[in-house]
């Protein structure tokens, strides 16, 4: 019984090292996505998406502070960001800006002003920073 559990175990590491050979061996650098909150209040309940892909979600954003994330994309998207203060009462969405799937690597800043306008700077960065 010992040596078929033994075998189940090299067989399934065998299988999940021949599906995922080119991510083992050839990791990829990731994006990086930092929203600031310039708002003046605490925003909570942050999400940000490209496309249909979820890049990350921070349940407390507070005045002045910030948060990154890193994340890799498949295909081109665009980018949408969902908020709510800890003062106020609904919603806020923002949707805009573009990633694309590479080779190009980027550091993605979205800072939210008091207005609730959200400004997007892209910037390239190398691999090697």
């Amino acid at each position: 019984m010992k040596k078929f559990i033994f075998f189940l175990l090299v067989v399934a590491a065998a299988w999940y090292g021949w599906k995922h050979y080119p991510e083992l061996l050839h990791r990829m650098p990731g994006n990086k996505a930092v929203i600031v909150n310039n708002t003046g209040h605490e925003m909570i309940r942050v999400r940000l998406d490209a496309g249909e892909q979820s890049v990350g979600v921070k349940e407390s954003i507070p005045p002045e502070g910030r948060a990154e994330f890193t994340f890799k994309v498949d295909h081109d998207a665009s980018f949408t960001l969902v908020w709510q203060y800890g003062d106020k009462v609904g919603e806020q969405k923002w949707s805009g800006g573009t990633v694309t799937s590479g080779p190009v690597v980027q550091k993605l800043t979205f800072t939210v002003d008091a207005d609730n306008q959200v400004i997007f700077l892209p910037e390239n960065f190398s691999s090697a920073s």
